[in-house]
C-alpha cells in the first residue's frame, strides 16, 4: 500500500494581516468572556441600587454611573490580564513562537479590548438611564461627564494588558484591582475628596458652578493613552514614547487647570446670585407659587401632590405660602418681603416609601409655614415650644385631614397630649363646620397668644409670648437646638 503525501505551500500572512486576524479573534473571545458579562450585570445592578431611592439628577446619575463604570473596569482588567498572559500559561511559550506575529504584534492585536470596553461602557450608561424610567434626571446635562463613563472601562482593560505582560501569574489581576483601590482611596483617607486623581468626581459644589468635566475627561484620556502606549510596547516603542509624553503633558495641564478654576466659596454673594429669585423657574398652580432651580421644574408635580391637599383646606382669604427650592447656600430672605415662603432642597424620594417620606415632610413643612411656625427668619430652623398654642392644634387638624390615621407630627415643634387631644376633637367634627369657623377666625388662629378655637370647644391656654426674640449664638459659639417658645 502506497501513501502519497502532497505538500501544499500556503503563503505566510503578513504581520499586519496576522495582527488583524488576531484582533478579530480576541474581540470575539472578549465579547464572550464571563468576566465582561458578570462585570456588566454587577455594575448595572450596583448603579441601579445607588440611584434607586432618590430622584436622579444629572450630577448624581453621572456620579453613580461613574462608580458603576469602575466596577466594570475592574472586571475588564481581570479579563484582559488573563488574555494577555495566555502566552505564558499552560506551556504556551513554544506554541506562541510558531505564530506569524511576535509578542509586540500580539500586544497590538489585544488592544481590541479598548473598543469592546467602550461599547460595554455605552451599554452600561444606556441601561442605567433606561432602567430608571419613567423618572428622568433633572438639572443640567454635562456631556463631558457622560463621556467619562465610556473612558473608565477601557482604562481598566488596558491596565490589565500591562499587568498581564509584566506579571502573567493568575493572581496578578485581583492584586492589581486591590492595589488600584488602595491608591485611589488614599486621598479620601487624608480628607481630600476633591482630588482629580479619582476617575469619578465627588466634589459637592453649590448650584450654578460648573465642574470642569472637559478638563477632567482630558486628564482621563491622557492616562488611557499613556497606558495604551505601554501596552503596545515594544512593537511601537517610538510611538509609545511620544504618546506617553503627550498624555503626561495633557494630564498635568488638566489637573492644574482644575485647581486654578475652583470657585472661591468665600464670596457668598456671588454664590447666592446664581440661585436668586430671578434665576428660578416659577409656576403657579392652585394659588400656590412654586419656584424650582433651573432644570428642576419636572419636580413641581411631585411638590403639588404634597402641598395642594393642604392648600385646599385653607380658608379662601388665607395666604398660601410659596414653595422655593434652594441649593447649598441660603440667604434666609423670602422672594417677596412679608409673604410666607417654605423651602425645599435638591433631593426627593424616587419610589415607594422614600417618595412618600419626601411628600410627608413637605406637607408638614407647608402646614408649619402656613401657621407661621416655620419662617425664613434666622434660627427659625431650630425647634420651638408650641404647647398651648391653638395654631398647633389647627396644624394637627390639617395634617389629619389630608391623610387620616397616619400619626402626623408638626416639624421642629414641641407640644403635648393636650394639643393632640384637641386636634382629635376637631377631627371628630364635620369638616365643613371646622372650615367655616377657621375662615371666620383665621387671623386669630395665626396669633400664638390667641384662644381662637374656644368656639370649637378647645380649652387649652397659650403661655405668655416673649416680648423679644431670643438672641442668636455669639461668634464662635454653637447654637442650641431650642429657640424657646414659638412666636
Amino acid at each position: 500500500m502506497t501513501i502519497t503525501i502532497e505538500r501544499v505551500e500556503r503563503p505566510v500572512p503578513s504581520p499586519r494581516v496576522a495582527t488583524m486576524a488576531l484582533a478579530r479573534a480576541e474581540a470575539r473571545r472578549m465579547w464572550r468572556s464571563p468576566f465582561l458579562w458578570c462585570g456588566l450585570v454587577l455594575s448595572i445592578g450596583l448603579g441601579l441600587a445607588w440611584s434607586w431611592t432618590r430622584m436622579p439628577t444629572w450630577e448624581t446619575f453621572h456620579e453613580n454611573s461613574g462608580m458603576a463604570a469602575m466596577v466594570l473596569g475592574a472586571a475588564l482588567l481581570l479579563a484582559a490580564q488573563l488574555a494577555v498572559a495566555r502566552d505564558q500559561r499552560a506551556r504556551a511559550v513554544e506554541t506562541a513562537r510558531t505564530m506569524p506575529t511576535g509578542p509586540g504584534r500580539r500586544s497590538i492585536g489585544l488592544l481590541v479590548v479598548v473598543p469592546v470596553a467602550i461599547l460595554a461602557g455605552a451599554v452600561l450608561y444606556a441601561a442605567l438611564l433606561l432602567l430608571l424610567l419613567p423618572t428622568w434626571p433633572v438639572g443640567r446635562f454635562a456631556p463631558w461627564a457622560a463621556a467619562v463613563v465610556l473612558v473608565i472601562p477601557p482604562t481598566g482593560a488596558v491596565i490589565g494588558l500591562v499587568t498581564g505582560r509584566l506579571l502573567p501569574g493568575p493572581a496578578t489581576g485581583p492584586l492589581a484591582v486591590v492595589a488600584i483601590f488602595i491608591v485611589l482611596s488614599v486621598p479620601f483617607v487624608m480628607g481630600r475628596s476633591d482630588t482629580g486623581v479619582w476617575p469619578v468626581t465627588f466634589v459637592v459644589w453649590d448650584f450654578g458652578y460648573r465642574y470642569p468635566h472637559g478638563w477632567h475627561l482630558l486628564y482621563l484620556i491622557g492616562v488611557l493613552v499613556a497606558i495604551v502606549a505601554l501596552a503596545s510596547w515594544p512593537a511601537a516603542w517610538r510611538a509609545s514614547l511620544v504618546m506617553a509624553t503627550v498624555a503626561a503633558v495633557f494630564a498635568g495641564y488638566a489637573v492644574q487647570r482644575e485647581a486654578a478654576i475652583t470657585p472661591d466659596f468665600s464670596n457668598v454673594d456671588e454664590a447666592l446670585q446664581r440661585t436668586a429669585p430671578d434665576k428660578l423657574d416659577c409656576r403657579v398652580h392652585a394659588e400656590v407659587r412654586y419656584c424650582a432651580l433651573p432644570g428642576y421644574a419636572p419636580w413641581i408635580e411631585h411638590w403639588r401632590e404634597a402641598v395642594e391637599p393642604v392648600a385646599l383646606l385653607l380658608p379662601p382669604d388665607a395666604q398660601r405660602p410659596s414653595v422655593r427650592q434652594i441649593a447649598t447656600m441660603d440667604d434666609m430672605k423670602p422672594m417677596v418681603s412679608g409673604y410666607p415662603e417654605m423651602v425645599t432642597d435638591d433631593t426627593w424620594g424616587r419610589i415607594g416609601s422614600w417618595a412618600e417620606d419626601s411628600r410627608r415632610r413637605m406637607a408638614r413643612d407647608y402646614v408649619a409655614t402656613t401657621l407661621g411656625i416655620l419662617s425664613r427668619e434666622p434660627f427659625a430652623w431650630l425647634s420651638c415650644d408650641a404647647s398651648g398654642q391653638h395654631r398647633a392644634v389647627v396644624g394637627l387638624w390639617l395634617l389629619g385631614r389630608i391623610a387620616p390615621g397616619e400619626n402626623w407630627t408638626l416639624p421642629r415643634t414641641r407640644y403635648g397630649q393636650a394639643e393632640i387631644q384637641a386636634a382629635e376633637s376637631l377631627l371628630a367634627k364635620p369638616q365643613a363646620e371646622v372650615s367655616r369657623y377657621l375662615a371666620d377666625h383665621w387671623s386669630e388662629v395665626l396669633d400664638p397668644s390667641s384662644t381662637a378655637l374656644a368656639g370649637l370647644g378647645v380649652t387649652i391656654t397659650p403661655p405668655p409670648i416673649p416680648t423679644e426674640p431670643p438672641a442668636g449664638p455669639a461668634d464662635g459659639a454653637i447654637a442650641s437646638d431650642d429657640r424657646g417658645v414659638c412666636t
